[in-house]
């Protein structure tokens, strides 16, 4: 049987194991939320781009009717 030494120095060297482990977890944690952090400001900027080109879409359809309907449109074909 192990003296309360060698006892305290088992538990000891088990607890800084599991320091370590958690410190590591907590690391990859913070890796991870970075790394979500950039992913959600990318998506966000994406989002705003398919906004700003839908505006763009809607624009050029207002524009190329107006264009139909005028008289020197008429007789064209257009894509």
């Amino acid at each position: 049987m192990k003296n309360h030494f060698e006892q305290n120095e088992y538990h000891g060297d088990r607890l800084d194991r599991h320091r370590e482990d958690i410190n590591a977890a907590n690391s990859a944690i913070k890796r991870m939320e970075r790394r979500m952090n950039r992913l959600e400001a990318k998506v966000q900027t994406q989002e705003e781009t398919i906004e700003a080109l839908e505006g763009v879409i809607e624009n050029q359809q207002v524009v190329m009717a107006r264009f139909r309907s005028c008289e020197c449109a008429k007789g064209r074909t257009f894509g």
